[in-house]
This record gives structure tokens, C-alpha cells and sequence, in this order.
């Protein structure tokens, strides 16, 4: 197993029974597709939102950000490590493995150089892609809800097709407002292709407005590599622990650098 650039994940909590909030279960399936239509396997993930805070549980990683506190925690079960802070350091640390491994030529997950600290990037919000999010007449159901397909473009492209249900609304329970917070600061650490179209959309007022009034349930970003479609398949209203967006009792804390290394068998 690799992870290279995850951001969201898979986790179990061992501990004591905590406090439990009210909350979402959802379940959805993410599927890769090739530039020439080839699909790869279906991945699920399961997310968990309470208060501000949003868990995601894939095969391979878990991730959790507070939007509330600003805070990130990366938990990789397999090898039971983690690491943890608050999001300004997460993406000050894998923006310098990146430039690192860019300038050395090596994988990301290369053994870093020492020397000065990272720094948080700067983005130039001036020259981003202008967000453009139009709405259809197509509809659809999904997981069991009637949705409306939008059309997100990024200087004139599509870049998103999302489909939307006004029937769920989770914003008291994590607002898009500080969700999109969150979402702007990580993906300052982002590099290539999409990176500009993914930090253009997140400042997006219309792409705020949308948020704000439903949920998506299912979404296609279509990208140089081909695309990636996340889908849900159940939404459930259920309490939620608060240890579940901790970090796991007995994991050990490791570098970024470290958690994303692939595994040595």
C-alpha cells in the first residue's frame, strides 16, 4: 500500500465509551476513471460529520478535519500511526515534501533534506480560474433522494458536475462557511493540474451558495489524469462519538513523511 496525497480516510477508535453528539453517517463508493474511459475499482468510504468535524474512512487512511479548531489528524490503520496538528501545519509540511521532491527528483514520500521549516504557500486569488456553477434540467435519484445536476466550470471548462438534493441539510452540523475555511487552506498544498481550479472553486461565492442550500450527493471532477466520480449510497442521522475524531488510543506518531512512505513488506 502507498498513500500519495490523500486527504481523506479510514479509522477505528479503541478507547473508552465517550460522549456521543448528534450527526451523519454517510456511505458513498469513489471510482477512478482513465483519460480513455477505463474504470478502476470502486472504493467506499464512510463519513462521519458532527459539530464541525468530518471523518472520512477508506480502505487505507482516515482522515479528520475540524473546522471548528482548524485541526487535521491522519491515521493510517495498517501500520498504526498518525500523525496530527492543526492545518496550517499539515499543509506547511506536505507543501515542502512536494517542493522537495520536485527539485530532488524523488517520489513524494522521499526521505526529506533538513533545513529551514516549510512555509504556509501563498496564493494569488487575482489569478485563479473564474468559477462558474450552472444549474440543469437534469434530475436523478440518488440514494433514495431527487437531485438536480449542476455544471461547475473553471474558465469556461467543466471541471465539476454535482448532483444536489435540497431535501438534506447538515449545515447545523457542519457549516459550509467554515467547511469551505478548511477546504481553502488544504488546498493551498496542493500542486498540479487541478490545483488552481480547486482553489479557485473554494472561494467561490456561487460554489458557497450552492453548498449552503442542500447536499450533494454525488460528484464528478473531471481532471488531466481523467476523472473521479464520488458517489453516496445511504444518509443516515445518527450520534456520534466524540473519541471517533480523535486520534486512535495505541497509534504511534509519525512524520507526514513517514505516513506516506509505502509500506515495506
Amino acid at each position: 500500500m502507498q498513500i500519495r496525497g490523500a486527504l481523506l480516510v479510514g479509522l477505528l477508535v479503541v478507547g473508552s465509551v465517550a460522549s456521543a453528539q448528534a450527526g451523519w453517517v454517510i456511505e458513498q463508493i469513489n471510482v477512478a476513471k482513465q483519460p480513455r474511459g477505463d474504470a478502476g475499482p470502486e472504493e467506499p468510504a464512510t463519513l462521519r460529520i458532527s459539530e464541525g468535524r468530518l471523518r472520512v474512512a477508506q480502505p487505507n487512511i482516515v482522515t479528520v478535519q475540524d473546522c471548528v479548531k482548524s485541526r487535521f489528524i491522519m491515521f493510517v490503520p495498517e501500520r498504526n500511526i498518525y500523525w496530527s496538528g492543526s492545518i496550517d501545519e499539515y499543509v506547511s509540511e506536505l507543501r515542502g515534501q512536494l517542493t522537495r521532491s520536485l527539485v530532488a527528483g524523488a517520489p513524494v514520500g522521499a526521505t526529506p533534506s533538513t533545513g529551514e521549516a516549510p512555509k504556509i504557500p501563498t496564493v494569488n486569488a487575482a489569478g485563479l480560474p473564474k468559477i462558474v456553477v450552472r444549474k440543469t434540467e437534469e434530475q436523478a435519484k440518488i440514494a433514495g433522494y431527487d437531485t438536480i445536476k449542476y455544471v461547475i466550470e473553471s474558465d469556461g471548462a467543466t471541471f465539476q458536475e454535482v448532483w444536489l438534493s435540497t431535501a438534506i441539510n447538515m449545515n447545523a452540523d457542519l457549516d459550509p462557511k467554515k467547511y469551505l475555511a478548511c477546504q481553502t487552506k488544504v488546498s493551498a498544498g496542493m500542486a498540479g493540474a487541478s490545483a488552481s481550479h480547486f482553489n479557485a472553486l473554494y472561494r467561490s461565492p456561487d460554489y458557497l451558495a450552492l453548498l449552503s442550500s442542500g447536499a450533494i450527493l454525488k460528484t464528478i471532477t473531471n481532471h488531466a489524469a481523467g476523472s473521479y466520480t464520488q458517489e453516496v449510497r445511504s444518509v443516515t442521522r445518527a450520534d456520534i462519538a466524540d473519541n471517533e475524531f480523535d486520534v486512535p488510543t495505541g497509534a504511534t506518531r509519525a512524520s507526514l513523511n513517514d505516513l506516506f512512505e509505502p509500506v515495506k513488506r
